[in-house]
């Protein structure tokens, strides 16, 4: 009997795990759906923005506080995409919605590729893409700004911080 019993409780006990992760993932997506927020705004604290990257410097970066106190990276940069402010530019600007739908494309398929790549040199992605309505975020390790920032491209930047400012590139 103690046998029987022993696996009816592991069994209970795998299907509890299961059932929980199935919650869990519902519950996500749910959230997400009712939202309309990426992932990466439900488990971080946005602090201020730091830069800009990308394609025409369409993400926003921002420095970032995990709500767990207990993750792996406590402090991140989360990049943000703001769809509806793309399509509204690119509706401005005559452009076609296939125009659009082509950047988002070039877009994805970047933020695959860096997830991919390990190196020292190159940004280490925390939590990949994730996409919903009205944007896209994902996750890296802490960044001070892009390439693009610390050269002297500020576009789409809404406050640029004072040690952005005072940046001084010395070219050799």
């Amino acid at each position: 009997m103690s046998i029987n019993m022993k696996t009816l409780t592991q069994a209970f006990a795998k299907a509890s795990a299961k059932a929980s992760a199935v919650i869990e993932k519902t519950v996500q997506t749910t959230v997400q759906e009712v939202t309309g927020l990426p992932r990466a705004l439900q488990d971080y604290d946005l602090l201020d923005q730091i830069g800009s990257a990308g394609p025409g410097l369409a993400w926003k970066l921002y420095s970032a506080k995990a709500r767990d106190g207990h993750a792996v990276y406590p402090n991140v940069c989360v990049w943000l995409l703001d769809k509806r402010a793309l399509s509204e530019a690119r509706q401005r600007a005559g452009l076609s919605k296939t125009a659009e739908d082509s950047f988002f494309d070039i877009i994805r398929a970047d933020a695959a590729r860096l997830v991919r790549l390990r190196h020292p040199g190159v940004v280490h992605v925390v939590q990949a893409l994730d996409e919903s309505k009205n944007g896209m975020a994902m996750v890296t390790e802490p960044l001070f700004a892009s390439a693009a920032n610390v050269l002297g491209d500020l576009e789409n930047i809404e406050k640029v911080t004072k040690e952005l400012k005072g940046m001084v590139i010395m070219f050799f």
